[in-house]
């Protein structure tokens, strides 16, 4: 396509990727779209619902795009696994990255894995998906990658990466390899706050770098930039801003010639530090490809307004915003290409019956001090009291809608037992009348889940541990909850709270299969 052929407007509407609310294409969504020319669009939970309507969706969007400016979309989600996901219908849930590792799943699991997710999205309509997580997680306290890393060991993340990217994108779907230049190693949620990385550049090039150079090597498409501050790179700007970072450490001196994408720009780290419109207006002039927006149409209308007037006034060179389209159109050739016709909803036998697999492969036993298991033949009728969370959401990097059972109601039907369901949140008082209703019993079984950011799990732990009860602790997502509870008398480790996990943590404590995962820190 002749780009000089394209309006200022359709030019900067192709670097956009936005959300918007409905499970269908609304007659006010699609005029807003229309009207700023917008070329992208991202999914989530909100908008999808069964297989049928997902793709009817899709194909209105795609139709949408090329009335537009006769230009196919992208059309993207965060498909990770685990607690990250999107699309529930028409896909298979595959496990999150930590358990995969636990798992001792091979990189040709990986790589078939990849393959699975990226062909099951295909069917939808989705080109893009925002995955996989190139993050080392070696601090215990991040409190938004956790289980979505594959590791804390960066080489081990690194042969991941590669293998899911080499995996999704043989399907024709687009990898997104994120958060660059490295997410693990935060005590902050960038959607709340700006978090920052002081390392210097050997320590970065040894950990956070390792993955990426590798996903380069591997082929990725696109990569996500994160809202960080690396102030040994650019002690000024996040690195979505910098265009030290985008430009001068990725683009000249890694030689990454994908497209660029912003992480939500109306995420905390950046909207409470600069406007959201000027903030765009700094990516582009970083480097960045396009800028993802979830926000509601008046906050992206103006934010696209901004781009425009800042490219007539020439505060946005416009051979950025050319070398952008350019790039854009060149991966619109390879992954935006129409879907043919709808096919009838497949079953995915073979991805479901990997990803059970995967699941109970995971499940990993860090200690059982007193000899408690299995639970089936260790602890006798009315000895078992059952405690755990309700599900609730990691981070805000979860959106999941879709129902979720307790652990504590499903374990006390396995061993028919009595059960409290607490609140991730719970304070003093309420551990202290949760450990109450325990106090008949002689083993509890705790459920926690991101315990690391909600003490009152662990004061409600102490207070079990204190009367004198055999606990045993079950992490249904990071496993760094050991560290708050290392007298437990059995551990074990999930990474995650799905409904798959929880029927896998309940077959290991039955005995009807065995322990098989490792902590995922370093390669086997």
């Amino acid at each position: 396509m002749d780009i000089e052929k394209l309006t200022l407007e359709q030019k900067v509407g192709q670097l956009f990727l936005l959300s918007f609310e409905g499970t269908g294409l609304l007659d006010e969504t699609g005029a807003l779209f229309k009207k700023y020319c917008i070329g992208n669009y991202i999914y989530f939970t909100r908008n999808l619902t069964d297989y049928k309507n997902i793709r009817a969706l899709s194909d209105s969007l795609q139709a949408l795009a090329q009335d537009i400016c006769g230009i196919p979309a992208f059309i993207s989600a965060d498909q990770e696994g685990g607690m990250v996901l999107r699309a529930y219908s028409g896909t298979t849930h595959f496990p999150s990255n930590m358990a995969l590792t636990a798992s001792g799943a091979s990189e040709a699991t990986v790589e078939q894995m990849g393959k699975m997710v990226g062909d099951s999205l295909k069917r939808l309509g989705i080109n893009i998906n925002h995955a996989p997580v190139a993050d080392t997680n070696n601090n215990p306290k991040n409190p938004v990658i956790g289980p979505r890393s594959y590791s804390s060991d960066a080489k081990v993340v690194a042969k991941m990466v590669s293998a899911y990217i080499k995996g999704l994108q043989s399907s024709g779907v687009m990898a997104n390899v994120k958060h660059f230049p490295g997410h693990g190693d935060t005590d902050m949620d960038s959607h709340l706050a700006l978090p920052t990385i002081e390392h210097d550049m050997n320590r970065l090039e040894a950990v956070e770098l390792v993955p990426f150079r590798a996903a380069f090597a591997a082929g990725v498409d696109s990569l996500m930039s994160a809202h960080i501050l690396f102030k040994t790179i650019d002690s000024e700007f996040p690195a979505t801003l910098s265009e030290k970072i985008i430009t001068g450490l990725l683009r000249e001196e890694m030689k990454f010639e994908g497209l660029i994408l912003t992480d939500c720009m109306s995420m905390d780290a950046i909207s409470k530090n600069y406007t959201i419109e000027k903030a765009c207006i700094m990516a582009i002039n970083a480097g960045v490809n396009i800028i993802c927006l979830n926000a509601d149409a008046a906050v992206w209308a103006r934010c696209v307004e901004a781009v425009w007037e800042a490219a007539k006034t020439g505060e946005i060179p416009m051979e950025k915003i050319n070398s952008s389209l350019n790039r854009i159109l060149k991966y619109k050739q390879k992954y935006a290409k129409p879907q043919g016709v709808l096919e009838p909803q497949k079953t995915y036998e073979e991805h479901e019956k990997l990803a059970d697999e995967i699941s109970q492969k995971s499940i990993t036993l860090i200690k059982d001090d007193k000899d408690l298991l299995p639970l089936s033949k260790k602890v006798g009728k009315g000895e078992l009291f059952v405690i755990s969370t309700a599900r609730s959401n990691a981070s805000l990097a979860d959106d999941s809608i879709v129902k979720f059972e307790a652990f504590g109601e499903l374990a006390a039907k396995a061993f028919t037992a009595e059960f409290a369901i607490i609140n991730t949140k719970l304070d003093g008082d309420e551990a202290a009348r949760v450990a109450l209703k325990a106090a008949p019993y002689s083993v509890v079984l705790l459920a926690v889940s991101n315990a690391v950011q909600n003490p009152g799990q662990v004061l409600l732990y102490k207070a079990l541990k204190d009367s004198g009860k055999k606990v045993l602790v079950i992490a249904l997502g990071t496993p760094y909850e050991i560290l708050l509870m290392e007298d437990a008398d059995v551990y074990i480790a999930a990474y995650e709270y799905t409904n798959r996990s929880l029927n896998s943590v309940i077959k290991a404590l039955k005995g009807e299969i065995e322990f098989r995962g490792e902590l995922p820190g370093g390669s086997k």
